[in-house]
């Protein structure tokens, strides 16, 4: 990891320098989000955005970086499962440090590391009570931060004042249904994972989506924030046959599977537990106004497979981390791609010990409804790519295998290569090719190279990611084309940088004098250069050869 220097802010840190043993080991992408929060912080962004999917260990990332950082820190959460979990985990990573909880009537503010409520602190009389020299500051679920209560605690440690803590957003989803922006608050994306890389890589399972028929009608049910209104959806809901075909669907397609399900209202969760029992599906309601103990003891029973399904109202969208869980069942539909990732992240944690290999969404809108989030929303596929019953990754393949030839010779080859580019340029992000490969600008400081591995006909790709004075860096392997395609556009975006948009209405513009000045450096043929388009184009091509030449050639 990076220098324990700059990594400490204000002062703070470990007296001692012997390494500390951590409980949990980090994977490689955790580690490269605390160096690129430790990049950021050295270039004077005070409050980083970490972008991390459902069950890639956002808890265990923060509590390593929490440790590492050394001085005082405080943890805000709007949760009791979140706060909670988030104790226990930096306890795990961090056994030596003292960790205190603010919530309701526990108040221990003068803890190394304070765990608290963000509607206990933002009380005028409980804020207060916090010193001013926390070293860092984590909000988890960092979407929520530009509502004001989040930011009036932010405020009262110091996070809006130059020289305050570093205070680092971490979530799953970097964007909200009702139009505010995470800019309020957050300063960058300093890292970002999407959920392909990380079901190619196995942290996460492949997941499919299968439709539960229903009349329900939602073009009568309100729409309030961006989304639909919770009561008037649960009303047209429980006056359907929704609930009844929901039981069955999950009877006929889920029985052997643990799951959770996702309701408007606390009588739709009932009603649903109510009708999976009389399926013999061994189900419970869970809601925010059941006890902590009792809630506690709902979720322990599913963990041990007790209870099959736990269905509820809003409660298990965040903080609840139970890897058994392979089924979800959407009795929630919604406009809304963040809380739709947030309910669909509940089943994509890996779980050998069950045998689980996949996760089945039973979705009450269907896969193509319009207008409403989908699994294709997951992964950034066009609209209605992910028909009924095929799984993410394979909705990728199918993208570019629809009109391919079963035979592979040479003449299919060259016809799937043309339907290959055809896929660049219906991505609204610009890429370039050259010769076998493509190129993807992403700012000065980074470009993605898909490089075909050597022999065309296996048509699978490498993905290089190659940052400004480093050599390039190969992060995956043997992708199939579209599959290489899609996380060459997440590997892109999580580098940060400004990317290259096929309809960015500066490119319609006259070419820069800078431009024309450095194409000529570099004797580039700028003849057929007419607009600020094209000369970014060609620069960005002139300066990629070299490279795309040694890479070409490693690969054959």
């Amino acid at each position: 990891m990076a220098n324990d220097t700059a990594l400490r802010h204000n002062g703070g840190g470990r007296s001692d320098a012997s390494p500390k043993a951590r409980r949990i080991p980090l994977r490689p992408y955790q580690t490269a989000a605390i160096e690129a929060v430790q990049a950021a912080a050295a270039r004077g962004v005070q409050r980083p955005l970490v972008v991390l999917p459902t069950g890639a260990g956002k808890t265990i990332t923060f509590a390593d970086m929490i440790d590492q950082r050394g001085g005082r820190a405080l943890v805000l959460a709007h949760r009791d499962e979140l706060i909670s979990q988030a104790a226990d985990k930096i306890g795990q990573v961090a056994p030596g440090l003292a960790i205190g909880i603010v919530r309701a009537s526990d108040n221990d503010v003068n803890a190394q590391v304070v765990v608290g409520s963000v509607q206990t602190l933002c009380l005028p009389h409980r804020l207060e009570q916090l010193t001013a020299d926390f070293t860092t500051v984590v909000v988890d679920e960092a979407h929520h931060a530009p509502a004001r209560i989040y930011r009036d605690v932010l405020n009262g440690v110091g996070s809006f004042t130059d020289g305050g803590p570093l205070t680092v957003g971490f979530t799953a989803t970097a964007g909200r249904s009702d139009g505010i922006g995470l800019g309020h608050v957050w300063q960058d994306i300093v890292h970002q994972r999407g959920i392909l890389q990380m079901i190619a890589e196995g942290y996460l399972v492949d997941v499919r989506a299968l439709s539960v028929t229903s009349d329900v009608d939602l073009d009568k049910v309100k729409v309030r924030g961006g989304d639909y209104s919770d009561g008037d959806l649960g009303a047209a809901i429980e006056d359907s046959e929704a609930i009844p075909a929901a039981a069955l669907a999950y009877a006929k397609y889920a029985g052997d599977r643990r799951g959770v399900a996702f309701t408007p209202t606390v009588a739709t969760s009932q009603a649903l537990a109510a009708e999976l029992n009389s399926r013999g599906i061994v189900a419970e309601h869970l809601d925010g106004s059941i006890p902590r103990a009792q809630r506690r003891a709902i979720l322990a029973r599913l963990h041990t497979g007790e209870t099959q399904v736990v269905t509820n109202c809003m409660v298990l969208t965040e903080g609840f981390d139970e890897p058994a869980v392979s089924c979800v069942l959407m009795l929630r539909p919604t406009k809304s791609t963040g809380l739709f990732t947030q309910m669909v992240g509940r089943a994509l944690r890996p779980h050998p010990p069950s045998g689980k290999t996949d996760a089945l969404v039973l979705d009450l809108a269907g896969a193509s409804a319009a207008g409403l989030a989908t699994l294709a929303d997951l992964a950034g596929l066009p609209p209605g790519s992910v028909d009924d019953g095929k799984s993410l990754t394979e909705a990728v393949e199918e993208i570019e295998e629809e009109n391919a030839a079963v035979e592979r010779r040479r003449a299919v080859v060259r016809q799937m290569k043309a339907e290959f580019v055809d896929l660049f340029r219906r991505s609204n992000l610009r890429w370039l090719q050259l010769g076998d490969a493509h190129v993807l600008p992403a700012g000065k400081d980074i470009t993605v190279y898909l490089v075909p591995t050597g022999d065309p006909a296996d048509d699978r790709w490498q993905v290089y990611e190659h940052r400004r004075g480093r050599q390039p860096s190969r992060t995956y392997d043997g992708l199939n084309g579209s599959l290489a395609f899609g996380v060459g556009e997440e590997v892109a975006r999580s580098g940060g940088g400004v990317l290259s948009r096929s309809d960015a209405r500066w490119r319609d513009q006259p070419p820069s004098d800078a431009q024309l000045r450095a194409l000529r450096n570099a004797r580039a043929d700028i003849s057929q250069v007419r607009t600020k388009g094209e000369a970014s184009d060609l620069m960005a091509l002139t300066f990629a050869a070299p490279t795309v030449r040694r890479l070409l050639a490693g690969a054959r």
